[in-house]
């Protein structure tokens, strides 16, 4: 799977270039994620304006990389199309994680959160 990769300030802002995230990519698509963490990247911008559709592997990607923080850092998703916002209100994400409508308005809202990456 294709992630663009930017990093603003210190914020990691990801976006996935495939429109689909399911069992046949959610494995790739979370190793590249853990890598990224791996590497020290503790406050991470989802950007999946791109994704027409996600399955229950794709969200537990997602949702590994929060457990993956550990409280350590913050993570916040923009772009959700209906049908993708749809999974996390069925599943009850979208009580877990802060969405956004664009990049720049999460960025900004981030940097407002003020949750620093650790040194």
């Amino acid at each position: 799977m294709k992630i663009e990769a930017e990093t603003i300030d210190d914020i990691l802002v990801l976006t996935p270039c495939d429109p689909i995230i399911d069992a046949s990519s959610a494995a790739d698509f979370k190793g590249q994620l853990v890598t990224w963490i791996q590497e020290g990247n503790t406050r991470i911008l989802l950007d999946l304006s791109f994704i027409e559709f996600i399955d229950s592997s794709g969200l537990g990607a997602i949702i590994s990389l929060l457990k993956l923080l550990a409280g350590k850092g913050d993570i916040c998703l923009c772009g959700i199309r209906d049908q993708v916002m749809s999974l996390f209100k069925l599943t009850r994400m979208d009580r877990i994680f802060r969405f956004y409508s664009s990049p720049a308005e999460a960025v900004e809202a981030m940097k407002v959160a003020g949750i620093k990456a650790e040194d």
